[in-house]
Formats: C-alpha cells, sequence, structure tokens
C-alpha cells in the first residue's frame, strides 16, 4: 500500500504532552538540587567575602578572610593534620575493604563464615554514630576503667593508667575511622569480585596459574572501575569530614586533631565567624576538586572511557 505523497512529506511532530513528561518528572528532583545544593552553595560563595559574624550585619571585605587564611599561625597544624588523617585513613581503609572482598569473596566463596564476616564488619557502620563513638571512648578512656586501661593494669597492677587522648589522639580517630569506613569499600569490592565470570577462574586453572596469578592478573584488573571510584569518594569525604574527630576529641587536645573541615565548623559556629568558616569551607572544596581531578588522571580516566577496540 503507497503512502500518499502529501501525508509523507509531512513531518511527525511530538504531542506537547508527550514532550513536556520528561521535565515533569525531573521537576521535582532539580529543585531539590536547586534549594538543598545550589543556593547553599551560592550563598557560602557570597559569605566568605563577608565579615558576617554573630551581630548578623553583612560587610563585605573581598579577600580579606582568604588573606587571614594564610596569616593564620594555626594553618601549618591543621593543613597537615588534614593530610595524615585523610591519607593513612584512605590506604588503610582501602586495603582491608579489598583485602576482605577478596578473602570472602573469592577463597571462601559460598561460604556460610563468609557471610558472618562481612556481616560483622557492617555492625560500625549501622549502629548510630553517638553509640559508635561512646564504645571508643569508653575502650581509650584515660582513666582505669577505660577498657585497654584495665587490661594492661591486669599485667602491671602497680602502673598508671595511659592518657590515650593526649598521647595519640590522632591514631584513635584513625582507628575508629577506618573501622566504620571499610565496609563501604568492602561491599562495592565484593559485588564487583562476584561479576566475574567462573569460567575466568577455572581457565586461569587449567593453565596453571597460581593464586597469586589469578589476583593480580584476572581479580585487581576488574576492580579498576569500582576502586576508582571508592578512592575518590573516600578521600573526598576523609578531606571533607569532621563528625568523629568532632565527637571523639573535639579537635584536642590543643589543635592535635583539628582538620581543616573541623577547624571551619569551630569558626563558624562555636566562634561565629561565619564569613571565615565559609572562606575555609571554600578552601576544603577546593582542595577536594584538585585531589578528585588528580585522582581521575592517575587512574587514566580517559582511557578508561573510551569504547573497547575489537580486533578484526
Amino acid at each position: 500500500m503507497e503512502i500518499p505523497v502529501a501525508l509523507a512529506k509531512t513531518a511527525y511532530k511530538k504531542p506537547f504532552t508527550k514532550k513536556v513528561y520528561p521535565y515533569l518528572f525531573i521537576m521535582p528532583f532539580a529543585l531539590l538540587v536547586l534549594v538543598f545544593f545550589i543556593l547553599p552553595a551560592i550563598a557560602t560563595i557570597i559569605m566568605s567575602f563577608t565579615d558576617l559574624n554573630a551581630s548578623m550585619k553583612i560587610n563585605f571585605v573581598g579577600l580579606d578572610n582568604f588573606k587571614r587564611i594564610f596569616s593564620d599561625y594555626s594553618m601549618p597544624q591543621i593543613l597537615w593534620n588534614t593530610f595524615i588523617f585523610a591519607v593513612i585513613t584512605l590506604v588503610f581503609s582501602l586495603f582491608f575493604g579489598l583485602f576482605i572482598s577478596i578473602a570472602t569473596q573469592y577463597f571462601l566463596k559460598g561460604k556460610f563464615t563468609a557471610v558472618i564476616y562481612r556481616v560483622l564488619w557492617l555492625i560500625p557502620s549501622i549502629i548510630p554514630a553517638v553509640v559508635y563513638v561512646t564504645f571508643w571512648k569508653y575502650l581509650f578512656d584515660p582513666t582505669d576503667e577505660g577498657f585497654i586501661n584495665k587490661v594492661l593494669l591486669l599485667f602491671q597492677p602497680d602502673g598508671d593508667p595511659i592518657s590515650w587522648f593526649t598521647k595519640i589522639a590522632m591514631a584513635v580517630v584513625i582507628i575508629a575511622t577506618i573501622v566504620s569506613t571499610t565496609s563501604g569499600g568492602m561491599i562495592l569490592l565484593s559485588a564487583a569480585i562476584s561479576s566475574i565470570p567462573e569460567d575466568l577462574y577455572k581457565a586461569a586453572k587449567v593453565d596453571g596459574a597460581s593464586e597469586k596469578s589469578v589476583i593480580t592478573k584476572i581479580i585487581l584488573p576488574s576492580l579498576k572501575w569500582p576502586l576508582m571510584y571508592i578512592t575518590i569518594s573516600d578521600l573526598i569525604g576523609f578531606v571533607s569530614s569532621y563528625f568523629f574527630i568532632l565527637l571523639l576529641t573535639n579537635g584536642g587536645p590543643m589543635r592535635d586533631t583539628t582538620t581543616l573541615s573541623l577547624y571551619a565548623y569551630q569558626q563558624a559556629f562555636n566562634l561565629k565567624y561565619y564569613g571565615y568558616g565559609a572562606a575555609l569551607s571554600l578552601v576544603v572544596v577546593l582542595i577536594s576538586l584538585i585531589l578528585t581531578l588528580w585522582l581521575l588522571r592517575l587512574f587514566d580516566f580517559d582511557e578508561m572511557i573510551k569504547p573497547s577496540r575489537i580486533e578484526d
């Protein structure tokens, strides 16, 4: 049956309602993004150029807040604390997440003990932060009522209890954060390992490959995407996180555990220097952005998103 020439030449026009549907679906989420992300970000940027404080009178001071950051005598130690906290926590959190996922998803795959072990690691991440911090405070309590001091005093009854939060405060903060954040990476890596086809393992075994070769030649190359995501998201999270530190040590003793994000919080909400706190927050965002771009380059992101080449 031939189509009339007049009808064939008429261009199809999508009904107006169908054109509107996609925008109606994304509108609620677009409004949420506008209200909770874009407007606060704009307000923070504007605030960073003011001397807004407890008086709530806005005076634009240009770059004075950023000049103050460079002249702040506490800044070298705070930046060093941020570096130590973020890097050490990231390395150990990533290593433990990878180690546990390979152990339970490859060596103990399908066994009940592997499930129990993964569930145990999930506990720190699902219990409320206040309860979790209370446990660590009891563990490292500086009096003879603290758990670790109690154990030590059993072997040295004449010894004095150790003030852990004075001597190794940053180590306590790092250990507590590692235990709490390892499970997130473990779940993603376990899921990625479980998606590797069994045929690859069987073929490797037939060819006489060792366990080390299976891990380095099959498993690790398959984890490049999840490893990149976990590394970037965790590093940004550690640079900008302050909640555990605030609850555990409040940045003390002195400023030994004060990171840049916690310092911004203290300036804005404890001392009411909202303008200076906003400027410090922008520095945190800038550092996170630089680290993200550096990690994308380190993982060779451009090469990863290229379509696979099919050999003729």
